[in-house]
């Protein structure tokens, strides 16, 4: 996030009384300031803003560089209405506050609102704004209000002061729109970062944080996503019946052991998950006909029936069919010695 050393310079010439912008120009240029100040606070916990005046007897620093929003907006609101700009002035003062800011580490900005004809000519300008692009200062531009007449002066000013792309011209023309708004959606808000910008820092001055940073959002969309279809799916899971349920159950638990180690643990899994489902089966055929008695043989034929036991074990991760198809056939023979000593005795 951009640490950055701001100089707000404000319009407070007679010109602001003007009503092409919703309320005035005066009130309009408050509320952007407002935006403005929020977002370059709200960027970085040590960017620092202060508030200066254009107009009046002379231009001069209402609120120093400073960290306290509230301090900031209440400067901005005692600004008094009087006299003509004087732009050239104001950039030379306000660059000497941001030469002399506590921070060496933040960046120097300007911001200034022009809604009144300037009375310095383009060579003047140009030279203003050689100087200001020696002293590494930023200065982003509003110009508003008397667009026809400033615009061809502030284009060449913007254009020997910008360096990387850092510096910026907004021209809003009269109409029904919010000066606000449209600086919300501009470079001047954008291109810093916090609540009201689109972007969380400046990628050309620390790419690696800025990629970082973009690895990071990414990473956390991705887990939102992830909850989002998990709570998904458990809604839609919740209908199923117990039958459905315990077999699930008993399925994972099958995944989590190994069979190879222990053959006979594998042995005793199949038989019972063969038991269940022949369960499962009996009581859904039993809801469908009339009651019939038990009989003792059910679990026996079940075992017999090749194709539901070779169905069942080959469901089984790291199961021998063959294997347990002799243990079954062992138990077999010996259910049938146990009968035959029964009848002799």
């Amino acid at each position: 996030m951009t640490l950055e050393a701001t100089i707000v310079c404000l319009d407070n010439s007679e010109w602001m009384r003007n009503g092409d912008f919703t309320p005035s120009r005066a009130e309009a240029q408050k509320d952007a300031v407002n935006l403005i100040c929020a977002s370059k606070t709200q960027s970085n916990p040590e960017s620092a803003v202060s508030i200066m005046s254009m107009a009046g007897k002379k231009p001069e620093v209402l609120v120093t560089l400073t960290q306290e929003l509230s301090k900031i907006l209440s400067g901005a609101q005692e600004l008094k209405i009087s006299g003509k700009i004087d732009f050239s002035t104001t950039m030379q003062i306000a660059q000497l506050a941001l030469r002399h800011r506590q921070n060496n580490h933040q960046h120097p900005r300007i911001i200034a609102f022009v809604g009144s004809p300037l009375k310095e000519t383009k060579e003047e300008l140009i030279q203003l704004a050689k100087r200001l692009k020696k002293n590494g200062v930023a200065v982003d531009i509003i110009n508003f209000g008397e667009v026809t007449e400033n615009s061809d002066k502030l284009e060449a000013f913007i254009n020997d002061v910008n360096n990387n792309d850092e510096s910026h011209l907004l021209t809003v023309p009269p109409g029904p729109h919010i000066l606000s708004d449209i600086i919300l959606q501009s470079p001047i808000v954008e291109s810093g970062s916090g609540q009201f910008g689109s972007e969380f820092i400046n990628a050309d001055t620390d790419p690696d944080l800025a990629m970082a940073l973009k690895l990071s959002l990414e990473e956390e969309k991705q887990r939102q996503e992830r909850e989002r279809k998990a709570r998904e799916e458990a809604n839609g899971g919740g209908s199923t019946n117990s039958e459905s349920t315990n077999s699930t159950a008993t399925t994972e638990s099958a995944m989590d052991v190994n069979f190879e180690d222990d053959p006979e643990l594998a042995e005793a899994l199949a038989l019972s998950m063969a038991t269940d489902r022949m369960e499962v089966q009996s009581s859904t055929n039993t809801d469908s006909q009339p009651p019939q008695q038990p009989t003792d043989d059910t679990s026996s034929e079940a075992f017999k029936d090749q194709d539901f036991l070779n169905s069942t074990l080959n469901s089984l991760p790291g199961v021998d069919p063959n294997r347990i198809k002799n243990a079954l056939e062992n138990l077999s023979k010996k259910d049938e010695d146990k009968d035959k000593d029964n009848e002799k005795k």
